[in-house]
């Protein structure tokens, strides 16, 4: 019979003190003040020599230095499997960690530090290796926290719908059976055709409760990023904030651990209703190249947006209390998967490797570069960084968790995954409800379809794309046969 199910949790204000980078844009900002907290929450989950702790925080991604970094400093907590520790983003494009040194490096190296835009620092300042160790430091304690409080409990899950995550590639007509995707084009105009891909209005929730049947928190898994702000200069956890509170006002002061699903292509965003006043705006959205005030009120989105992840959270409740597991089937496997890279020809790196050096010739000293220069570099730098990546191997390798517990399952995948991906690993696996939880131990940019290839636009170029969808397919095959294979253990 399996083991008694120990559970603990723990949340912190990831939130900086001080004036820092802020991260999710193509063009440099800093902090110009706290919009609301943005925050890391930990679950942790034993029964016997089996565990799992899931750590979610939000941020735009956590690269692998920072896991890495944090498990290293884990080592020493008795008990704990470092491997077993899961890291996931919100993916809020108004967070204070990201950790884009190495960009930055790549155009100065090309244009010159001279060159590069002029940026004004506060005195207080906080620098990107300070912000490093604070943010390690902060998810470190928040483990410790976690692992030290568990108690004896139970678990239970429950599934509905929640229209959050919309289609965010509208593909427009060009003429003799082409058609071309724009990532956040203007849905009003007059050649726009369809949306590129499907949208998934699921949302999944695992509850945990002590031995008393009282409540103690919840995993609520939407499939779409908390990017309704995006491009303005301050602090935020966007729409999970305000989500976690209409949680807790409807359910009590709970633990709420936000997870992303697969949502490669949507956005909290419906460009059908939203472009017919914003259409200019979407363009200067899309260029991500500077501040943008769309026409319509941000913070009633994001209260909107909560008000429908409160109601099936609290809907799920009542199924989910009457179903609550103490000892259920616990598995925990972690998985390298090697996937292939998408490759670029030697002809699209020569040309990528001109135009990056006639953009870098345009500047000096005297006229340095703006912040729309650096998102010009974006794609052909992409393509040199990826022309010399093939040259030292076809593959990469990324680590996934495959996690069973009772008939639900979580597995995790580094990448932006497409919608697609993440709707055929649900159908095809044999697990009742399925967790899906793209940006997770790494950040590896998208993972696009095949549509999504012929349509073009940003995340489908090499740029943004490290594996393509061959890589895509094999992902999902590979995911949903470690999954059936906890089935198929007796």
């Amino acid at each position: 019979m399996p083991n008694q199910l120990q559970i603990g949790w723990a949340a912190a204000s990831i939130t900086p003190d001080r004036p820092t980078y802020v991260y999710g844009q193509l063009y440099y900002r800093i902090s110009e003040y706290v919009h609301d907290p943005i925050t890391a929450t930990a679950l942790v989950i034993s029964s016997g020599d089996e565990q799992a702790v899931l750590v979610s925080a939000d941020v735009v991604g956590i690269n692998d230095m920072i896991c890495a970094k944090v498990r290293k400093a884990l080592e020493e907590v008795k008990g704990l499997d470092v491997s077993r520790i899961t890291f996931s983003a919100t993916h809020t494009h108004n967070s204070a960690f990201g950790f884009n040194t190495k960009r930055r490096e790549e155009i100065v190296e090309l244009c010159g530090g001279d060159c590069f835009p002029v940026q004004e620092y506060p005195e207080n300042f906080m620098p990107e290796a300070e912000a490093t160790d604070f943010f390690a430091g902060k998810l470190v304690r928040l483990v410790k926290d976690a692992w030290d409080v568990r108690k004896p409990g139970g678990i239970s899950y429950a599934g509905d719908y929640a229209a959050i995550g919309f289609n965010r590639r509208p593909q427009f007509d060009k003429g003799k059976g082409v058609a071309e995707s724009k990532m956040y084009g203007a849905c009003c105009l007059d050649d726009f055709i369809r949306f590129e891909g499907t949208v998934d209005h699921g949302i999944d929730m695992l509850y945990t409760w002590d031995l008393d049947r009282n409540l103690t928190g919840v995993l609520v898994d939407v499939p779409c990023p908390s990017q309704v702000f995006e491009l303005h200069s301050f602090i935020s956890a966007d729409y999970w904030g305000y989500a976690r509170n209409a949680i807790r006002e409807k359910l009590g002061n709970i633990f709420v651990l936000s997870i992303c699903g697969a949502a490669g292509d949507q956005s909290p965003l419906d460009l059908a209703r939203i472009s017919k006043y914003n259409a200019r705006k979407l363009d200067e959205w899309n260029a991500q190249a500077g501040e943008v005030f769309r026409n319509f009120d941000m913070a009633e989105e994001c209260e909107s947006i909560a008000r429908r992840i409160a109601e099936p959270v609290h809907r799920g409740v009542n199924t989910a209390r009457k179903n609550i597991e103490t000892r259920p089937v616990f598995k925990h496997t972690v998985k390298q998967i090697k996937l292939p890279i998408r490759k670029v020809s030697e002809a699209d790196y020569q040309e990528a490797d001109t135009t990056a050096r006639k953009i870098a010739a345009e500047f000096s000293p005297e006229h340095k570069m703006a912040g729309k220069d650096l998102v010009r570099l974006f794609e052909p730098i992409g393509i040199i960084n990826r022309w010399k990546l093939q040259q030292h191997g076809d593959d990469t390798t990324i680590h996934s968790s495959i996690i069973r517990l009772g008939d639900a399952v979580f597995c995790t995948v580094p990448f932006e995954l497409f919608v697609e991906y993440g709707l055929r690993i649900r159908a095809k696996s044999k697990a009742r409800q399925v967790f899906t939880m793209q940006l997770t131990n790494g950040s590896q940019g998208y993972l696009p379809t095949d549509a999504a290839l012929a349509g073009g636009s940003y995340s489908s170029k090499p740029a943004s794309t490290l594996v393509g969808p061959r890589g895509g397919d094999l992902l999902t095959e590979t995911l949903i046969k470690e999954i059936n294979r906890l089935w198929d253990q007796k």
